[in-house]
C-alpha cells in the first residue's frame, strides 16, 4: 500500500503526499483541490434531495496543502457558502470563510477493476475568517477514486457519485453535505 496524506475542506479539498517504496519515503507532495457540496442540516432522501430545501445550501470551496515530516497534511482553504433554497426566512445567510485543517489518508493500490482509491481520514480544523473566525470543525472522512495521471500530476476525484459527508461544528452546529471534489497532488517544487 502506497500512502499519501490528503485533504477537503468544508469542506474543501486539496492533496499532499510523501510516497514510500519499500518503508523509505522518496518524495513530499503539494496539493491542490476544489469542490461543490449541497449542505443540510435535516439529511437528504434516497433521490439525495434536502429533506427540507427551505434549510439547505449550497458550498463553494477550493483549498492547498503540503505534507510535513510527520506525515501529516496541513491544508488551507477558502469556501463560500449561499443562502438557503426555498421560500419564507432564510436559515443560513451567505457568507465567505477561510480555514486550515488537518488530516490524514492512505491509497490503495489498483483493485480487481484497476481502481485507485484515496482514503481520506477525518478532517479537523479552524475558521480563521469570516462568521465563524476561531470556531473549529470536524468533517466526516470519505474516498476519491484515481482518475487521470499526466506529467508528474495525479487527479482523485468523486467517481460517478457523490461524496457524503458529515459536518460537526464546536458551537453545536451540524449538518449533512454532499459533494464533488477534485484533487490533485504534484511533486513539491
Amino acid at each position: 500500500m502506497r500512502r499519501i496524506l490528503c485533504t477537503t475542506v468544508l469542506v474543501s479539498l486539496g492533496m499532499a503526499s510523501p510516497v514510500y517504496a519499500g518503508g523509505v519515503k522518496t518524495s513530499t507532495f503539494a496539493y491542490a483541490g476544489s469542490g461543490t457540496c449541497l449542505a443540510s442540516p435535516e439529511g437528504f432522501n434516497s433521490k439525495l434531495e434536502p429533506i427540507n430545501s427551505g434549510v439547505a445550501w449550497t458550498t463553494i470551496f477550493n483549498a492547498a496543502g503540503l505534507t510535513d515530516a510527520n506525515d501529516n497534511v496541513t491544508e488551507l482553504g477558502q469556501s463560500v457558502d449561499s443562502a438557503s433554497f426555498g421560500v419564507g426566512p432564510r436559515m443560513h445567510m451567505p457568507a465567505a470563510h477561510a480555514y486550515e485543517d488537518t488530516f490524514s489518508f492512505a491509497v490503495t493500490e489498483p483493485d480487481r477493476d484497476g481502481t485507485v482509491t484515496l482514503h481520506v481520514g477525518t478532517l479537523s480544523g479552524t475558521f480563521t475568517a469570516g462568521p465563524n473566525a476561531g470556531v473549529t470543525f470536524v468533517i466526516s472522512g470519505f474516498e476519491l477514486k484515481k482518475g487521470i495521471s499526466d506529467n508528474g500530476v495525479t487527479v482523485f476525484r468523486s467517481a460517478g457519485s457523490p461524496t457524503i459527508q458529515t459536518v460537526s461544528l464546536a458551537n453545536g452546529i451540524k449538518f449533512s453535505r454532499i459533494c464533488m471534489l477534485t484533487a490533485s497532488i504534484s511533486p513539491r517544487q
